[in-house]
C-alpha cells in the first residue's frame, strides 16, 4: 500500500517537473529567437546618417533623398516617443514594439514618415509650378510652427539631428507652401482640404493616376525609434515583463 502511494507521489513529482520544463521551454525559446533576430537585424541595420545623400524614393523619376526625410523622421519619432511615455514610462520601447491593426508601431511610423514626405514633395512642386508664395501672415504662422517644433523636440533629438536646423526649417517652409496649394486645390475641387492630405482619398487617386513612386528597398531596414532617439532596453517581449518577473522573485 505504502509502495503504491510512494509510486504515485513520485509519478506526480515527475509530471510536475515535465510541466515546468515545458513551460520554461515555451517561455525561453521565443526569447532566444527574438534575441537572435535582433542580433541579425542589427547587423543588417541601415544607418540613416550614413546615407543622407542617397535616394530614399523617386517620384516620377525625381529623387527624394534620405536627407529630405530628416524632418519627418524627427517628427514621427517625437510623436511616437511621447505616446510611448504614456504607455510605459519605464520602458518606452515597449510601445514601439506593440502590434496594432496588423503592424508594429515602429513600422507604422516608418511608413507614415515616407508617405508624408512623398505627399509634401508633390504638393510643394505643384505650389512652385503654380507660383504659390507665402504672404507675410503665412510667414508669421510658419515662424510660430518652427519655434514650436524646436521647443517640443526631445533633448536627445536635438543632439542627434540628421540635418542642420536650417535645412529642417527649409523643409517646413516647403511644407507650408505645399499646404497652401493643397488648400487651393481642394477649394477648386469643392472638397475639404483633408481629402488632399497624405492619407486623403482625392490625393490617393491623384497619386495613383499621375505619379510613379519607387521607394528604396533599404528604407525597410530603417528602425524608427532608433534614429534620433535611442532605447537601452526592452522590458516587454512576447508577454514577459522582465522587471515584473524580478520583482516577483524578490517577494
Amino acid at each position: 500500500m505504502n509502495s503504491t502511494k510512494e509510486s504515485k507521489a513520485q509519478h506526480n513529482k515527475t509530471k510536475k517537473k515535465v510541466i515546468i520544463i515545458i513551460v520554461l521551454i515555451a517561455v525561453i525559446t521565443p526569447l532566444v529567437a527574438f534575441g537572435i533576430y535582433r542580433g541579425y537585424m542589427s547587423k543588417k541595420a541601415f544607418v540613416f546618417a550614413e546615407h543622407l545623400d542617397d535616394s530614399a524614393a523617386t517620384i516620377n523619376g525625381e529623387t527624394l533623398s534620405y536627407k529630405d526625410l530628416s524632418f519627418y523622421v524627427l517628427y514621427e519619432e517625437m510623436q511616437v516617443e511621447n505616446e510611448a511615455k504614456i504607455y510605459n514610462p519605464q520602458s518606452t520601447k515597449d510601445w514601439w514594439n506593440t502590434h496594432i491593426n496588423g503592424e508594429f508601431v515602429a513600422v507604422a511610423a516608418r511608413n507614415t514618415a515616407m508617405n508624408m514626405a512623398i505627399h509634401d514633395k508633390i504638393m510643394y512642386d505643384l505650389a512652385k509650378k503654380n507660383n504659390i508664395s507665402l504672404s507675410e501672415e503665412d510667414k508669421v504662422q510658419l515662424a510660430h510652427k518652427q519655434t514650436d517644433f524646436w521647443e517640443d523636440l526631445l533633448d536627445e533629438q536635438k543632439e542627434r539631428l540628421p540635418a542642420s536646423k536650417e535645412f529642417i526649417n527649409e523643409t517646413m517652409e516647403h511644407i507650408a507652401l505645399g499646404d497652401k496649394y493643397q488648400a487651393k486645390l481642394a477649394s477648386e475641387k469643392g472638397v475639404n482640404a483633408f481629402e488632399y492630405a497624405y492619407d486623403g482619398y482625392e490625393y490617393g487617386q491623384m497619386l495613383k493616376n499621375d505619379y510613379k513612386v519607387e521607394i528604396d528597398d533599404n528604407y525597410k531596414k530603417l528602425v524608427l525609434g532608433e534614429i534620433t532617439i535611442h532605447h537601452d532596453k526592452v522590458n516587454y517581449v512576447n508577454g514577459v515583463n522582465f522587471d515584473n518577473m524580478k520583482e516577483s522573485k524578490e517577494k
